[in-house]
């Protein structure tokens, strides 16, 4: 007779690369405040897709692609009213660092905050720095549930009437490759 017991942490670190695939809802309300009339978010062609490439326990890189759209007669950026459908697209390239270790010892869950540059397009090309929090439900060593919010700052903000600031939730599946 015996028993055997295996421990395991799913987010373990190991250098290793994940895909990750989604939806988002963009907002572009012309506001610093990522909750405000949250039923105001674009919802239209929300696919979301990412790679990571983690080389450091703590540190990440991603490079990320999004799709999302706006209808002809929603009001964006304090009321400004769309004449036509428009399509927002938008690529990211950040860093991330992972810290949940510092605070929980959990091994199913990885919290992380991320930083970088984007490029985005609504009526106009514009670019971004962008600031993100984020978090990972592991359900196993190679799946996970992503939820993850953006504050986007466009350069030149004031400058366009649609391509500004914004925020982009994300909520994706991960899989460790």
């Amino acid at each position: 007779m015996g028993y055997t017991v295996h421990a395991q942490r799913f987010n373990s670190y190991r250098s290793d690369w994940k895909a990750s695939v989604g939806i988002n809802a963009v907002g572009s309300l012309g506001t610093r405040n990522p909750v405000e009339r949250l039923d105001d978010y674009a919802f239209k062609h929300p696919l979301a897709v990412a790679i990571e490439h983690q080389w450091a326990e703590e540190f990440a890189v991603e490079l990320d692609m999004s799709l999302n759209g706006f209808d002809k007669g929603d009001a964006l950026d304090n009321g400004n009213v769309i004449s036509k459908d428009l399509t927002y697209f938008s690529t990211n390239v950040n860093f991330k660092w992972y810290f949940s270790e510092y605070l929980f010892d959990l091994e199913w869950l990885d919290l992380y905050a991320m930083g970088g540059v984007g490029l985005f397009q609504i009526s106009e090309t514009n670019t971004s720095a962008n600031l993100s929090g984020g978090v990972q439900f592991w359900l196993n060593e190679n799946i996970a549930l992503r939820l993850q919010s953006s504050a986007k700052f466009a350069a030149n903000a004031k400058n366009h009437l649609y391509d500004n600031n914004h925020f982009q939730h994300v909520f994706q599946v991960v899989f460790r490759l």
